[in-house]
């Protein structure tokens, strides 16, 4: 995956005058569709433990690809099927599964099955109006 993938949709951002960076959509959330055993697709809100301080959704950087969260609550990099440095740590904006905290190796792992990974395939999805 090449940044181009995740910037194209924001270029009309930045022909307004926004730089890269974060931006806020309070309809934002993350589906997760396959789960560790046991768990069941979920929703993830951004009531995460952080979402009240920091607003940030997804960061539209040119340096990375798709970015959600502050904490970078998932974070895939550019020519992501070439390394592992793409990595996951749910619940500082996205909530994390129920008794389960940001920071936590349960939240860093849920995802992905592990904090580092390297993406098969992603796909971000947006509502147009």
């Amino acid at each position: 995956m090449h940044h181009d993938c995740w910037t194209s949709f924001f270029i009309v951002y930045f022909k307004l005058g926004y730089s890269s960076g974060y931006l806020y959509d309070s309809a934002a959330f993350l589906f997760s569709l396959v789960n560790k055993p046991g768990w069941q697709p979920l929703k993830l809100d951004q009531t995460g433990q952080y979402s009240y301080r920091k607003r940030h959704s997804i960061d539209c950087s040119l340096s990375y690809g798709p970015t959600f969260g502050g904490g970078h609550d998932i974070r895939i990099y550019n020519n992501a099927v070439s390394n592992t440095n793409s990595y996951t740590n749910l619940g500082y904006t996205y909530s994390p599964p129920s008794g389960y905290s940001y920071g936590s190796s349960f939240s860093q792992s849920f995802l992905a099955g592990s904090y580092t990974f390297r993406p098969d395939e992603v796909e971000v999805f947006y509502e147009t109006t």
